[in-house]
């Protein structure tokens, strides 16, 4: 199983839910005053408050942010413009 697919994803999601909690925490924040916004920003924004402010050890890997962003733009309509995404070679985002 190739790492970044969204059976990967919803495994890792199901151990932390609290990261996405996170993300669409500020997503939320963000889009109070933004029409567009980045998820990668977004997402760091995240792994700062849970590595360095926390002192977690626990690290967010990059490769779940189109994961997250899909997710919520999926969940909540209101996002449905709000990240720009992007067909992936391989298509671990297909059918989303």
């Amino acid at each position: 199983m190739r790492k970044w697919t969204k059976e990967a994803f919803e495994a890792h999601h199901a151990k932390h839910p609290e990261i996405y909690t996170r993300f669409a925490h500020y997503a939320s924040r963000a889009k109070r005053r933004k029409k567009y916004y980045s998820a990668k920003c977004i997402f760091h924004r995240v792994r700062w408050e849970t590595e360095i402010d926390e002192g977690g050890e626990f690290k967010i890997d990059d490769g779940w942010i189109s994961h997250y962003a899909r997710k919520l733009m999926a969940e909540f309509p209101e996002f449905s413009e709000f990240f720009q995404t992007r067909v992936r070679r391989g298509g671990y985002h297909d059918n989303n």
